[in-house]
């Protein structure tokens, strides 16, 4: 019986240093690794957390029922 090992990262691009390929020379030491890269969907990521999505669709909710609070500048905004 084969067992195969897999290991998930998720970073941002602006975190991958060299030290990641060290990593993963250290977790498959002189093994035959397949590396996939994929695009994640923001919008997904943050719905998959619980309360993201509970903040989010409470948000929604208030929009769609007219509680907007508008702003007519960014300063008005972040007084």
């Amino acid at each position: 019986m084969v067992i195969n090992m897999v290991t998930t990262y998720k970073l941002n691009t602006r975190d991958l240093e060299n030290n990641f390929i060290d990593s993963i020379r250290t977790t498959y030491p002189d093994q035959v690794v397949e590396i996939q890269v994929r695009e994640q969907d923001e919008t997904e990521y943050l719905l998959g957390i619980p309360a993201n999505r509970e903040r989010m669709e409470r948000a929604l909710k208030e929009a769609e029922e007219g509680k907007l609070i508008t702003f007519e500048t960014i300063d008005q905004a972040i007084q």
